[in-house]
């Protein structure tokens, strides 16, 4: 969000093995991509993600993750 507007929105189709992820793990995987995506933009840049998804606001509290979540 840049002035409280979204400035831009990305979007892929699951692939075959993603459609057995659970729901915290596959918005992990879209802020991944989003990053992916737009890393070129994002270097040497202070860069908040905001999420509304609950799992992921606790990740940091989490005393182990998975190897998808690494």
């Amino acid at each position: 969000m840049q002035h409280g507007k979204v400035i831009a929105n990305a979007l892929r189709l699951l692939r075959k093995h993603e459609k057995n992820y659970l729901t915290h793990d596959l918005e992990l995987a879209a802020i991944v991509h989003a990053l992916k995506i737009w890393r070129h933009y994002l270097y040497g840049v202070h860069v908040d993600i905001f999420t509304y998804h609950k799992s992921l606001q606790y990740i940091f509290k989490q005393k182990e993750l998975n190897l998808r979540q690494r």
